[in-house]
């Protein structure tokens, strides 16, 4: 499984941002597009990389990497265009993240989420035996932002970045 995550920030009210967040993921929910798991968008705190103050952070699920190739051209379709191009017009910035499922299974109702890095010469094997259980590990894929390596489920005591949020969809 990937999560393709989008970190998103608007100086439009908070309203009328979220209000077209939900419609375009309820439009895309409603393509049923092929390898689409599930998607969420969350108003969050706490994310350093995401603008400052209020911020947003959308998770869409994969099977797989040929899957994005669909997603991606099903966001834009014609069907649910304008339902893209609301929030898309109202964002003032972005930036995205692909990660793949490390293990467990992602809670996409969590409240928060901790950001880590696994500390630089530390051989990945061990920097998994050293974490606590944990209900799902994500793991970058590649590096096309400015975020940690990791989103971790269902840890709080992590030394890393708590983000807090609220699921809007």
């Amino acid at each position: 499984m990937l999560a393709y995550i989008f970190w998103h920030w608007t100086r439009s009210p908070a309203s009328e941002y979220e209000a077209a967040l939900v419609g375009f993921h309820r439009e895309l929910e409603g393509l049923q597009v092929p390898g689409l798991q599930a998607t969420a968008s969350y108003r969050i705190q706490g994310a350093t990389w995401a603008g400052e103050g209020l911020a947003y952070e959308d998770w869409y699920l994969v099977g797989g990497s040929a899957d994005l190739d669909v997603l991606n051209e099903a966001a834009v379709s014609r069907p649910i265009r304008p339902a893209h191009d609301r929030p898309a017009h109202l964002a003032e910035g972005g930036a995205g993240g692909l990660y793949r499922l490390q293990s467990g299974e992602p809670d996409l109702d969590a409240a928060e989420v901790a950001w880590i890095a696994k500390p630089p010469g530390l051989a990945y094997e061990d920097f998994y035996s050293g974490l606590p259980p944990l209900r799902a590990l994500f793991r970058r894929q590649m590096v096309l932002g400015p975020t940690p390596e990791f989103c971790a489920f269902g840890a709080r005591d992590l030394d890393g970045r708590l983000v807090r949020r609220e699921r809007l969809v």
